[in-house]
This record gives structure tokens, sequence and C-alpha cells, in this order.
């Protein structure tokens, strides 16, 4: 996550042809730790939801103003587009982005979420901060697991204006996904599309065209792959 951050918030001085948003499954192909020649990865997990991938963006347009990616390419299995705040927000969500810093960024949905976070402001203080310290906080739930939650929504059409205000082409990407679950992650998808495709069918329908299945015993758990047999170069944009 530190690495996803850094990345964000840092000049480059590379011509970057893709750069890459990701959950834990885009990270595994492309880590946000790894240096490359020409993409940036800032793929990190699902747990800092998309409102998080969207600071994460705009950081980084803001930081390289001067020297765009050509493209952006975001990277996650369809499960990740029904995340909300959830119980692993206050390592992965408030941590690195401080309310203080990001708070202006939030929707109305997005601080009522936080604000029901048991001392979610704590994550500002400095030795917590600076620490791995993390207390063990239960966050209500909001409503039932959705396709696609309202958090995700509100921020992928952020991620989609600021990306058009840019004017660099974005897109979402399917990471592999396991050939034994094919009829649920067939359901999840067409409710994905559905739900959102009024206002995000040009991005949610390529999406749900690339999903590929891959045979279930490469992977290690329900999403991510066994490193042995990790794509090394899953989209083909390396140089």
């Amino acid at each position: 996550m530190r690495a996803a951050v850094k990345v964000s918030k840092t000049k480059t001085n590379k011509k970057i042809k893709k750069l890459i948003l990701g959950d834990s499954t885009g990270h595994a192909l492309y880590p946000s730790e790894k240096e490359y020649d020409s993409i940036a990865s800032m793929a990190c997990n699902q747990a800092i939801t998309f409102a998080g991938q969207y600071f994460l963006l705009k950081n980084y347009l803001e930081s390289n103003k001067e020297n765009l990616p050509q493209e952006i390419i975001f990277l996650l299995t369809p499960e990740s587009f029904g995340n909300d705040v959830d119980i692993f927000a206050y390592q992965y969500f408030l941590k690195p982005f401080p309310v203080f810093e990001y708070k202006s960024l939030y929707t109305n949905h997005l601080y009522s979420r936080i604000k029901s976070i048991p001392f979610y402001w704590t994550a500002n203080l400095p030795f917590i901060q600076t620490s791995s310290y993390t207390p063990r906080v239960a966050v209500p739930a909001y409503t039932e697991r959705l396709p696609m939650s309202e958090l995700t929504y509100e921020y992928l059409i952020l991620m989609d204006s600021i990306t058009k205000e840019y004017k660099i082409p974005f897109y979402l990407r399917s990471t592999p996904v396991r050939d034994d679950r094919k009829i649920e992650i067939e359901n999840v998808a067409q409710n994905i599309y559905s739900i959102g495709s009024a206002r995000l069918l040009h991005l949610l329908k390529p999406y749900v065209e690339s999903i590929v299945y891959y045979p279930s015993e490469l992977f290690f758990d329900h999403v991510h792959m066994k490193d042995t047999v990790t794509p090394k170069d899953y989209l083909g944009i390396l140089d």
C-alpha cells in the first residue's frame, strides 16, 4: 500500500505508456513495488475501495501533469465491485489516506461510512501513522453486499470523469478467474453490467467481455493464482 501511495505522489521523468491500478489480483500481476521501463503500477488491494483508487489516480495525475500516461488500466476481479468500507478500512484506507488530507474528496456516502468506524480519527495520529498498530474495530454493515456497491458506483464515475478531463483513455479489465466459479461470476458480471450500465456502459461492457477463465488448480484461493503460474505479462504491455 505504501508503495502505491508513493508512486501516486512521485513526479516521474519517464514516458509512461500505461498506468496500472488494481486490487490484490491486479497487484499479483503488476506489483506496485516493482520498477518498470514504460509502465507505472499503483495496484494494491481491494480494501482501499474505489474511493482509494480514485485518490491514487488523482494524486498521480496532479503530480505528473507534464508527463501524463498514454492510457490507464484498472485491473480487478469482479468481486471487487461490491466492496464498501469494511473491517480492513482502518489499516488500508484511513492510514494511507488521512481524513484531514482527503476529506474534500469524500462523497456523503463515504463520509457516513467512515464516521461509523469507532475512533476513526485516531488513524491520523502521528504514532499510529508511523507504526504497524491497527486497533480491532467493528465496522457496521451498510447493506447486503451487492454486485456493485454505492461507493464503487460513485467513485467509478469520478474516475471516469477525471480521466476524461485529462483526455486519457481509461479501461477496466478483469484479472484471471477460476473456471469452477464461471456460473457464479457470470451472474455477478451481468448484475454489475446492469446496475451501472446507464452511466458506465462504455467501461463495464468491455470489462465483462474481458473476463477469462483459468483452471481452478492454478489458484491457491478463490481469486488469487499461485505464484508459479501467475502470468508474467498478463496484458502484454511490458517492453
